[in-house]
């Protein structure tokens, strides 16, 4: 719009100063030829001699009048024509101002249509996207009804299993209960075996000791033994730091004056004190945490130790070697 205005505005003025310029140079010529002809009359006047003065002074009187009339045209379209210069100076600023605005607005203009591509190339590529995301939500929802039923069917099979799982542990526990009381109870028949066979070795003995070989008669051997007698302590025998820690369990060995000691330092420490003091016969270790139990077997060959990580293990007291760890889901406990 503002291109179309500056070319009416520009295309009146252009005629205006073409108009003025054509009559200016029309003018002058008038006025030359004026001044041609008026020479040309006077040399006539010269030449026709004084019988026609009064002609002549009426017409010189005339074309001097015609002349003056003439300058006064001329001179006011000289000054029409300066003031038209002035206005086309004017109209010529007006219009480099306005092509400077015009330039200004017509890269304006291919700024504005620069940015409106693009955007309109990223309305685009929006549109495509959400097109596209409109396809996986409408995929998406219609594949939630299935999802949903695998989902249900997941967790209906995940509760049978768990609860096939609880049957199953609790199976379990009811057999390894069994499996106990069975070991329980052959270990209850074996120690009964085992006490009544040395009950039988010991009535062996006692018969060889008091038989016709003895000496000293009847009963003299029989009154050594005190069978059924008890006392209490009178003293500390003696006393021996053992453990870098608590001491939380102490038992003898059944063949030997042999001590075992476990405690908080997750040691198991033997010691001799058949001799009337303390000597160090060696240190199990394997355990992960501090001893609770310690027991021999009824050989004094083996000790059993628990400890605090949930597990029971085995040494050999021969060689002090771990012979075998189980933790507690593993390990069926039977007291010697």
């Amino acid at each position: 719009m503002t291109r179309k205005l500056f070319y009416q505005t520009k295309t009146p003025l252009d005629i205006t100063d073409n108009r003025l310029f054509d009559t200016a140079t029309k003018l002058r010529q008038e006025n030359l030829e004026l001044k041609i002809d008026k020479k040309i009359r006077d040399s006539s006047a010269g030449l026709v001699g004084g019988g026609a003065g009064s002609d002549h002074l009426q017409l010189t009187a005339i074309t001097n009048a015609q002349i003056q009339s003439l300058e006064k045209k001329c001179l006011a379209q000289q000054e029409e024509l300066t003031e038209l210069h002035k206005r086309k100076g004017e109209h010529s600023q007006m219009i480099i101002t306005l092509n400077q605005k015009l330039t200004e607005c017509q890269r304006a203009l291919g700024e504005k249509e620069r940015a409106l591509v693009e955007q309109c190339s990223m309305n685009v590529s929006l549109r495509e996207e959400l097109d596209k995301l409109r396809a996986a939500h409408t995929t998406v929802l219609d594949e939630q009804p299935f999802l949903q039923l695998r989902a249900n069917a997941a967790e209906e099979k995940l509760r049978a299993v768990q609860d096939e799982n609880n049957k199953l542990l609790g199976l379990l526990m009811e057999y390894k209960s069994r499996d106990a009381e069975v070991m329980n109870r052959e270990n209850d028949k074996f120690l009964k075996l085992k006490k009544a066979q040395i009950e039988s070795e010991l009535a062996g003995a006692i018969r060889d000791i008091a038989g016709p070989s003895g000496l000293g008669g009847g009963g003299g051997v029989m009154d050594r033994f005190d069978f059924g007698s008890d006392g209490f302590p009178e003293g500390i025998e003696f006393k021996f730091d053992v453990h870098d820690g608590e001491v939380n369990a102490v038992r003898w060995s059944p063949v030997e004056g042999v001590v075992a000691t476990g405690g908080a330092d997750r040691k198991v420490k033997l010691w001799d004190v058949s001799k009337g003091k303390w000597e160090p016969r060696g240190s199990l270790v394997g355990s992960n945490q501090g001893i609770n139990s310690v027991e021999f077997d009824s050989t004094g060959s083996h000790i059993l130790a628990a400890s605090n990580d949930f597990a029971s293990r085995v040494w050999s007291v021969a060689d002090q070697r771990l012979r075998k760890g189980a933790r507690r889901s593993e390990l069926i406990l039977m007291s010697y």
